[in-house]
């Protein structure tokens, strides 16, 4: 069966009825705000309408993954976009409470521009990965599910780009020793 050139309204629109709730949540678990979510799911439609004969071609019963995958990379540009120039005001951005000994003892007499400045001298990854988990309170399970890396993964990873930004404050005579 040959596929249309032009898309079918008709099949575009039960493809956002279909799956439009499932890419919100997607989005949403990652951006945790409304209208970024939205946009997601709007920027995400968008590339699927531009290669919709791509979409023709998926199964049906895998579509669900396809999309979630669109809209999961699709979010996390939006997250990175809006984080390389944070808007909102830091002190109430962040909440640096933890469990973690290792980072209570080191960040526990910080200021948060501190942090923020020592973080900017980390990699990119390190960078998020430390974001995500500390400032937006995600689980490693979360973070390996929006990053595609398993959680045990994810936990060494963390601790790592942790120790990374506690040499950078320890370098700056910030923190204590541990």
């Amino acid at each position: 069966m040959k596929m249309p050139k032009v898309p079918d309204e008709d099949f575009i629109s039960k493809l956002f009825s279909d799956y439009r709730q499932m890419m919100y949540k997607v989005a949403y678990s990652i951006l945790g705000n409304r209208s970024d979510s939205e946009d997601a799911v709007q920027d995400a439609f968008l590339w699927i309408i531009d290669n919709i004969e791509k979409i023709y071609e998926i199964p049906c019963n895998e579509r669900a993954n396809y999309f979630a995958s669109i809209i999961e990379h699709r979010s996390i540009d939006i997250w990175r976009k809006r984080n390389a120039h944070p808007t909102e005001d830091i002190d109430e951005q962040y909440d640096l409470n933890s469990n973690d000994d290792l980072e209570q003892t080191v960040m526990s007499d910080m200021t948060v521009d501190e942090i923020k400045s020592a973080m900017n001298e980390l990699s990119n990854a390190d960078y998020e990965m430390l974001y995500l988990y500390l400032f937006k309170k995600k689980s490693p399970k979360e973070i390996g599910l929006v990053m595609g890396i398993s959680e045990l993964n994810i936990r060494v990873y963390i601790y790592r780009a942790k120790k990374r930004l506690i040499k950078i404050l320890r370098k700056r005579g910030i923190g204590y020793d541990v």
